[in-house]
């Protein structure tokens, strides 16, 4: 039987002496030379010389099986698994008819109706007030009123609707009572904003729900409500007929509100607010806007 090795030296008469030394007791040795290497310049560029040891022990080579014998064995294994396959059929039966099953339990599911979200109307219709809560509101403004030299009357209706609940209004008249409007609202709209944190604490309730109680002086809420949405079909007129954005100043979110509601009913415009808490804008933009003309095209 014969083996092959390689060897490496740095002369092949090295690999020569190398292969007597190992393999010379395994049997009878031929050897071939593959690279027989270079000796480069101050060792730059050195190739080891490489050499092939053929090792002949004299052992007969084992003999191989005819392929054609280890055929039939083969077939008759798979012949004699075949028979296992059938079960494996059967069992696949039930899994077939559970998928017919799978139409009936679609037949049985619902479509579920989308929800409707509530607009701000409905959720500010929704908000009822008791007798206790708007007592409370009532006499926290009378002695914050009171408190900071002003003498005005503080009305508040009581009578109970069908719901058994009382409006949200409560009204300051009096000397001075103009006074408490503020530029433009504000100082209304902070007497109703500590009138109600005020509710929320006394009554057990999450200041950070929506506005119970309305308070109004001199029907300015009206009045503020009707100079809004002209303003709002004044700059959407405006928007339309220069094709350009126009932005409105500052406002809450309540007057916002007003804005957006009217502007919906106008073609033609939309609106967006943009900034940050007390410096948010709404800017009222025209939906089919054109391109303005050029300097030349216009003297041309």
């Amino acid at each position: 039987m014969k083996s092959e090795f390689t060897l490496q030296a740095k002369t092949v008469e090295e690999a020569y002496a190398k292969a007597n030394d190992i393999y010379s007791s395994l049997g009878d040795i031929s050897i071939e030379v593959v690279n027989p290497g270079k000796k480069g310049i101050l060792g730059f560029g050195r190739v080891l010389a490489e050499i092939k040891v053929i090792v002949d022990d004299g052992k007969p080579e084992p003999k191989v099986k005819n392929q054609t014998q280890d055929k039939p064995k083969t077939e008759n294994k798979q012949q004699n698994k075949a028979p296992k396959a059938e079960p494996k059929a059967q069992k696949q039966q039930p899994k077939e008819q559970k998928q017919n099953k799978a139409p009936k339990a679609e037949a049985v599911v619902k479509t579920a109706e989308p929800q409707k979200t509530p607009t701000m109307q409905e959720k500010e219709e929704s908000i009822n007030v008791t007798v206790e809560e708007k007592t409370l509101a009532a006499n926290f403004l009378k002695g914050f009123i009171k408190d900071i030299g002003f003498n005005c009357e503080v009305k508040a209706d009581m009578t109970l609707n069908e719901k058994g609940f009382v409006s949200r209004l409560i009204t300051i008249e009096g000397e001075g009572a103009a006074s408490l409007i503020g530029h433009r609202g504000e100082m209304l709209d902070a007497l109703q904003y500590l009138s109600n944190l005020c509710l929320a604490r006394k009554s057990g309730g999450d200041h950070k729900e929506y506005v119970k109680i309305i308070i109004d002086i001199e029907n300015y809420r009206e009045k503020r409500e009707q100079t809004l949405r002209a303003l709002a079909r004044r700059m959407a007129s405006k928007a339309l007929k220069y094709q350009r954005n126009v932005l409105l100043e500052p406002m809450n979110p309540y007057e916002r509100m007003i804005i957006h509601s009217e502007i919906q009913g106008i073609e033609g415009v939309s609106t967006h607010s943009v900034g940050y808490d007390d410096n948010r804008k709404i800017v009222i933009t025209c939906d089919n806007k054109r391109r303005a003309p050029r300097k030349q095209e216009a003297n041309n």
